[in-house]
């Protein structure tokens, strides 16, 4: 019987530890993809979860829907010293496709003497790569029969505060924004780049 009692702290602290590990695998079996699959979440908005109000309805904030800017067709954005290279679509301002990146319907086109933005989801093959951007890189828009446009990064953020719309508001010169996600999380900070032509 004394031998039992001495025994009983051991044997509680050895169960103890069996129940602890046996849950932290039923965790870690429950967060576990097949293997070879890659679990990534849904896309999700890339400016932000609902247009703009003031891009949709003022006036000064850029074209009105009607007047939305469309890419030529076949149009594409590369950033060569960052290995991206993606078709530019049209899009709606806050959804973009996987695999392409999408311009903004309610600022103007590339080379038309004022701002366009450019969005893409920040994942391999996409906008990703954006995260290793270093000023006086290159920016080629290719446009299927006109002269391609390059342009040089001349401001980086990699912490852009989601409720700071400045990059979404036009100007009379030149200039091209890039915009990608940092987390999947719709209120953090967006990557943003500013490209002039050169």
């Amino acid at each position: 019987m004394v031998t039992l009692r001495r025994r009983w702290p051991l044997l509680g602290l050895v169960l103890g530890a069996l129940l602890v590990l046996i849950a932290g695998l039923v965790i870690l079996s429950s967060h576990r993809a097949a293997p070879g699959t890659a679990v990534l979440p849904a896309p999700s908005p890339i400016i932000s979860s609902e247009p703009s109000p003031s891009a949709a309805s003022s006036p000064a904030a850029g074209p009105s829907p009607s007047t939305t800017s469309t890419p030529v067709d076949g149009m594409r954005i590369q950033l060569p010293e960052l290995g991206i290279d993606l078709p530019v679509v049209a899009g709606d301002g806050v959804n973009a496709p996987l695999y392409k990146a999408v311009l903004d319907p309610f600022l103007a086109q590339p080379g038309s003497g004022s701002r366009s933005m450019i969005y893409a989801h920040a994942r391999n093959g996409m906008f990703g790569p954006l995260f290793r951007t270093r000023l006086g890189e290159h920016v080629v828009i290719r446009r299927p029969g006109q002269a391609d446009l390059t342009y040089v990064i001349t401001n980086y953020y990699p912490h852009w505060p989601v409720n700071d719309l400045s990059p979404l508001k036009p100007m009379a010169k030149e200039q091209l924004v890039l915009v990608t996600c940092t987390t999947y999380n719709l209120n953090d900070p967006r990557q943003v780049v500013y490209a002039s032509p050169t």
